[in-house]
């Protein structure tokens, strides 16, 4: 069923054109495998089980969920810049901003599972953490309020479709307005302290899967084609200013 697109007065967009970039990413299967987790923890599951729906978690959240909210980041955050309505995530968002140690490239590079040379490194590592320790880390990241902020999206986003089901007519109250509307200002900015917090860790969702036999084959014949100069590579100094580094001579 295609949801109602009731009027909520985001600046800048069109109510329409908003919910739909909006509704994928609350609804995203991050979100089940989440689910999944807190069910593998609560059954005391083993490392390789719990390991697994992570890297699906942190794959869906950093190459998905992450990447699509970077298209709102600029239009939401001038919005709760501009009012007085919303302090408190203000202030959360200013905390945020002030703990970033990655550059906003920064944070896009690592998306696709690398860093900067001019970002530091997480010192904790996930793959080296104790069984203890990792389901500890995996209990604090389930519990994220990043979490409980989509369920409420989701929730106010199905009571409006309810709401609307029964009539042609309706049309959402500005109560109903307000409470969407925050509920999605507060997903946003628990997504910043979401990704903040796993800021701290070092992570490879690829370390220890095999690579497969064609996969191999395609690397190795790159590596000669490089080594016989029959492909060129991109010079360092493009790639630097491609992704704003500023290359200095150490000698």
């Amino acid at each position: 069923m295609e949801r109602n697109m009731a009027k909520l007065p985001f600046k800048g967009i069109t109510d329409a054109q908003f919910l739909n970039g909006f509704l994928p990413i609350v609804e995203h299967s991050l979100f089940v495998d989440r689910e999944r987790l807190l069910t593998l923890l609560a059954t005391d599951a083993d490392r390789d089980t719990l390991t697994e729906v992570f890297r699906m978690c942190f794959e869906g959240y950093y190459y998905d969920v992450a990447f699509a909210l970077d298209s709102y980041e600029t239009r939401l955050l001038s919005i709760l810049d501009s009012s007085d309505t919303y302090t408190a995530l203000k202030h959360r968002v200013a905390i945020v901003q002030r703990k970033r140690r990655a550059s906003p490239t920064g944070r896009e590079v690592r998306r696709m599972g690398t860093f900067l040379p001019t970002d530091s490194v997480p010192e904790i590592k996930v793959s080296a953490l104790s069984n203890h320790a990792f389901r500890e880390f995996l209990h604090t990241l389930v519990k994220s309020e990043f979490f409980a902020a989509q369920a409420r999206v989701v929730k106010l986003l199905n009571q409006r479709e309810g709401d609307a089901a029964g009539t042609s007519l309706y049309e959402a109250t500005a109560a109903e307005e307000d409470r969407l509307r925050e509920a999605i200002y507060e997903f946003f900015v628990c997504h910043l302290e979401f990704e903040q917090f796993l800021e701290d860790y070092e992570y490879d969702p690829d370390e220890g899967l095999e690579i497969q036999p064609e996969v191999a084959e395609e690397l190795e014949q790159s590596i000669t084609d490089h080594t016989s100069g029959s492909v060129k590579g991109t010079p360092l100094q493009e790639v630097a200013k491609r992704f704003g580094v500023n290359l200095k001579c150490t000698h």
